[in-house]
Order: structure tokens, then C-alpha cells, then sequence
């Protein structure tokens, strides 16, 4: 019994370090990974609900909180080293993960709403639509210059990386990107800037506030459209954060990453089931 709790307790932390990353890393959106890992739904009530139960939230938050922070300053403090070498593959590892989970949530999608009726893959094509028309934005010339950032860009970036938690397919990093503010917010982290990552917790805070009771309202009064609508944005994501290798027999080896990501998906999919 205490190895089924510590293996349960195991996979939350290890699932939290991957939205973490996800959150930071570039092209990745963590929304997306906590629905591929069946944690979407699940932390949006436990935030929701926090003071009706807290013990049993707890037991959610803590050690997917504990290992999003893990992930979240682990990136942070690597990424100017690693990243250069290891970001491609990495990154077709994320996707992997997404489209491993795409069985479970079409299983949810269909468990929540009754049955999936035509008309909800309207809300599919409308969230691939938005996510391929971010992938233009983003790819717009300009922007990206790296700034200094102070106490309200910094409140900014909390909010924003927050939403790129509460929105599937809303990939914080790219955003930062262009606003110039990826770089110096990247140092923070790693310096570990008291003074701007209050700021950036206050801005976290607000975010969180606004738009964790809207996504919770979306998925308990309209369940079908809203997973639909998740499933398009995630379709999107996937295919607008795929890097660009030449068409060559050695780039198959990115397959590789892929599998994994896909393959580790499932299995955690079938653990939750």
C-alpha cells in the first residue's frame, strides 16, 4: 500500500516537473501537458475548491507544485548551457507526449459530455485555427530584443506564464520572446531575484484568479465543446511546436524522442485509468 502511495505521489511530482518545463521551454505550452497527463481538470478544481477541502487538494497541489517548480528553475538555470544542443529533441519529446495522450482525452471529452456530437468539432477546428494563427503572429518579423524588466514586466510574465498554465496551447515562451522579455526574466529565475519574483508571483496571483473559475465554468456547464476546443488548441500546438529538420534520412532520428514522449503518455494514461 505505502509503495502504491509513493509511486502515485512519484508520478504527480514527475508530471509536475514536465508542465514546469513545459511552461519555460520553448514553443511547449504546460496547459497542454497537464491535459495530456489527466491533471487539467483535476488542478482546476483543486484551485477552485482549495478551502472546502484542503487536505485532499493538498495532496494534489504539493507535489505537482513542488515538481512544476522543480522543472520551471531546473530549465531556468540549464537553458543557456543545454538548450543549444538539446532543445530539437527535447522538444519533439513534448509533442510526443501530447499526441500519446490524445486517446485519453478524446476517451474524457466523450465520458464528460454523453457522447461527442458533430457539432462539437466545430470548437476542434476553431481551436487548430487559433493555434496555427499564433504560430503566424509569432513568426512576424521583429520584436524579441532583449530588454530590462522591471517590477511591472515582471507582474506581466507571472501572468503570463500562469495563463500558459489555465490555457491549453497558449505557449507562454514565444510571447516573451517577442515582448524581449524571455532572456532577463530567464535570469531572474536563476539568480534568484527576491524583488522580481515577488512581482512575478503578484502578477501569477491575478491571472489565476481571473481565469481559473472561467475554464472551470467552460468545463462543468459545456463539456464537450470545451475538451473539443482543448483538442484542436492541442492538435495546433503540436504542429506549430515541431522544430524544423532538414527532409533527410538522419532526421528520423527525432522519431525516436517522439516515441518516447508517445509512449510515456499512454502509459500514464493507463496507470490513471
Amino acid at each position: 500500500m505505502n509503495g502504491e502511495i509513493i509511486r502515485h505521489y512519484a508520478k504527480r511530482f514527475l508530471a509536475g516537473v514536465m508542465i514546469g518545463v513545459g511552461g519555460i521551454l520553448p514553443g511547449v505550452s504546460g496547459s497542454v501537458l497537464a491535459v495530456a497527463f489527466g491533471l487539467y481538470g483535476p488542478i482546476l478544481d483543486a484551485l477552485a475548491t482549495f478551502f472546502k477541502n484542503v487536505k485532499e487538494n493538498l495532496k494534489l497541489l504539493v507535489p505537482v507544485g513542488l515538481g512544476s517548480l522543480v522543472g520551471l528553475y531546473g530549465v531556468a538555470a540549464i537553458l543557456n548551457k543545454v538548450m543549444d544542443k538539446y532543445e530539437v529533441p527535447l522538444i519533439f519529446l513534448f509533442c510526443g507526449l501530447i499526441a500519446g495522450s490524445m486517446p485519453a482525452l478524446v476517451r474524457e471529452a466523450r465520458t464528460a459530455s454523453g457522447g461527442l456530437k458533430k457539432r462539437y468539432f466545430i470548437a476542434t477546428a476553431a481551436g487548430l485555427a487559433l493555434s496555427l494563427l499564433l504560430l503566424l503572429i509569432e513568426r512576424e518579423p521583429g520584436g524579441g530584443e532583449a530588454m530590462t524588466v522591471g517590477p511591472l514586466q515582471a507582474a506581466i510574465t507571472g501572468g503570463i506564464l500562469t495563463a500558459g498554465s489555465i490555457l491549453p496551447g497558449f505557449s507562454t515562451s514565444f510571447i516573451l520572446f517577442r515582448l524581449g522579455w524571455y532572456g532577463p526574466m530567464m535570469a531572474a529565475f536563476t539568480k534568484l531575484d527576491v524583488g522580481m519574483l515577488l512581482w512575478a508571483v503578484l502578477g501569477a496571483l491575478i491571472a489565476a484568479v481571473s481565469l481559473i473559475g472561467l475554464m472551470r465554468m467552460l468545463i462543468k456547464r459545456h463539456p464537450g465543446p470545451t475538451y473539443c476546443l482543448v483538442i484542436g488548441l492541442m492538435i495546433g500546438s503540436m504542429i506549430s511546436s515541431l522544430p524544423h529538420v532538414p527532409l533527410a534520412w538522419g532526421s528520423l532520428v527525432y522519431a525516436i524522442p517522439f516515441a518516447v514522449g508517445a509512449l510515456a503518455a499512454w502509459l500514464m494514461a493507463r496507470m490513471e485509468g
